[in-house]
């Protein structure tokens, strides 16, 4: 007869094997490499909608496209997005959401950015009860949540190249408070390359710079986070603009982002 102590050890070695279960099934998933798992790959109507409004899909080499649509049907796969009040276009909203964290996060293990787990969707300018005032969009750190007006996320794709891009704004930010504290080698590249860019935002000869060229707009210089979520922007909507007025920041983000 079993006593409670042989039913206590028992139980806690099927909760340990259990969790060790888990823990396999979910790093195989996060690797493709998850046998249970079928996802729909993107279909040739999407794969035009990404090279439509992320035109630099086109430009990756076959190795790099290949990852990057596995990226974009698991983020899809396995994020929740909430939309409220009856938003049009779900569908491409979800897509672009999709390939937007898919492409700034290629060269990094953890792509499906674990700091955010749900991402709400409002039809236009929302008031946030957190923060008490109205958005456009936000990421909450405390909630692992961003939030978007569908209004100005879709305005952010259809002109490519204003350096505008909501999307692009926000996962920059989730991003970077999703390596922060990781212990791998390319989180350490990306806070090293934040290190680089808070001394040169702390520089007054190269804010005297900013100010003269008016190619990052006013927002950007409200603290290092919104100068570097600002700059992520430039980057992805005007690279070769970026690189030739601002070598030294475009090189820094493109060893953190690529």
């Amino acid at each position: 007869m079993l006593d409670g102590i042989h039913i206590f050890g028992f139980t806690a070695l099927a909760f340990i094997l259990g969790y060790l279960l888990y823990i396999i099934y979910y790093t195989l998933d996060l690797f493709f490499l998850n046998p249970f798992k079928r996802i729909p790959p993107l279909t040739a109507e999407e794969e035009k909608t990404i090279i439509y409004y992320l035109p630099f899909f086109k430009d990756l080499p076959k190795k790099k496209k290949k990852l990057f649509r596995k990226r974009v049907v698991r983020f899809r796969e396995r994020k929740t997005i909430l939309f409220h009040e009856d938003v049009k276009q779900q569908e491409k909203i979800t897509l672009l959401l999709s390939a937007t964290a898919a492409m700034l996060t290629l060269s990094m293990a953890d792509f499906l950015i674990l700091s955010v787990e749900k991402i709400r969707v409002y039809p236009k300018e929302y008031y946030s009860i957190h923060t008490k005032k109205k958005h456009y969009g936000e990421y909450n750190p405390s909630l692992k949540m961003l939030v978007f007006s569908a209004e100005n996320l879709l305005q952010g794709f259809k002109i490519p190249n204003d350096n505008i891009n909501l999307a692009v704004h926000e996962f920059s930010h989730a991003i970077s408070f999703n390596v922060a504290n990781k212990l791998n080698f390319r989180s350490y590249v990306f806070m090293f390359g934040m290190r680089k860019i808070n001394k040169l935002f702390k520089n007054p000869d190269f804010i005297a710079r900013v100010n003269a060229s008016n190619y990052f707009r006013e927002y950007g210089k409200t603290n290092i986070h919104e100068f570097f979520a600002v700059s992520v922007e430039c980057f992805v909507e005007s690279p070769q603009e970026f690189k030739i007025q601002f070598p030294k920041l475009y090189s820094i983000i493109s060893k953190m982002i690529q």
